[in-house]
């Protein structure tokens, strides 16, 4: 009877440490990784997600990223109105990241927010990061992020390999390097927390028109 009550405790106790995922990834077949240190290139220290952080946070370094998971991509059906569809909403459009053959673009704005009779945008609690095919006019949901983490910007390396850059409430930044040939998303983690006034995800609006408080 000892012996059965102590094996309880073990499993609630290991129920209790269970590794903590974060929003928009899929964990299944994933493979944790904390000592590979993200591989840093001259687009990433030039974009303007980057140097605005950077301004405000001068030890803030892109080679201090580390890879928390590999795990492949989820793709699940989406909602978004294609760009020239019926229906679509020209507003979005300068927000979208077209891939260097405009073939295919993310789309992180059209789900999350709409625009007011004010100018203003107003928020969804919820996002998604949708992959959409231009030459094929479809659209897969590729992550998927509650209130807690969000991403501000992306660009892409070539037309297959897409790098997705957030932050979280936490005020700690990560950043999904999606490479679409190999099915696979690599995720990495800043391992301290920015000091932040104003997210760069509102100045990413404001810098193209759209108010937000």
């Amino acid at each position: 009877m000892k012996g059965f009550i102590f094996l309880m405790l073990l499993l609630v106790f290991s129920c209790d440490k269970k590794e903590k995922i974060n929003p928009g990834q899929n964990t299944e077949s994933r493979k944790v990784e904390n000592s590979v240190k993200l591989k840093v290139t001259d687009s990433l220290y030039s974009h303007p997600w980057f140097q605005y952080y950077q301004k405000y946070n001068p030890n803030f370094i892109l080679e201090n990223f580390q890879l928390k998971q590999t795990s492949p991509i989820s793709y699940q059906e989406s909602s978004v109105i294609i760009m020239n569809k019926k229906g679509f909403n020209e507003i979005y459009k300068p927000f979208f990241v077209f891939n260097n053959s405009k073939t295919k673009y993310l789309d992180f704005d059209s789900y999350q927010w709409t625009l007011m009779p004010d100018g203003s945008a107003g928020f969804e609690a919820d996002q998604q990061v949708n992959l959409v095919d231009f030459k094929k006019k479809e659209a897969k949901q590729i992550a998927f992020f509650g209130p807690s983490y969000w991403i501000e910007d992306a660009y892409w390396k070539g037309d297959s390999v897409a790098v997705v850059l957030g932050n979280s409430y936490d005020k700690v930044p990560f950043i999904m390097k999606y490479n679409f040939n190999k099915n696979e998303v690599k995720n990495y983690e800043y391992p301290d927390t920015l000091k932040i006034k104003t997210p760069y995800s509102k100045f990413r609006l404001r810098n193209k028109g759209i108010k937000v408080e």
